[in-house]
């Protein structure tokens, strides 16, 4: 079986950013990138991959989004 993770921590840490700073330039709520970062949110609405990408200047989802093997 294999699960769909964001690599949201990942992502802060190659562009030296904090979750705060994120949201400051997304304006996706600190709340919800600090449950994303932790794996307690199931669903990410395309909205927020989507500034997430444009905020990092991510072109390959595969840099924000993997499958792993549980």
């Amino acid at each position: 079986m294999r699960k769909l993770k964001l690599c949201l921590n990942e992502l802060l840490y190659k562009h030296d950013l904090s979750i705060h700073q994120l949201h400051l330039i997304t304006g996706i709520r600190r709340a919800t990138l600090s449950e994303l970062a932790n794996g307690k949110r199931q669903r990410i609405q395309f909205e927020h991959i989507e500034k997430i990408a444009n905020a990092l200047n991510i072109d390959d989802i595969n840099d924000i989004l993997r499958l792993e093997r549980e």
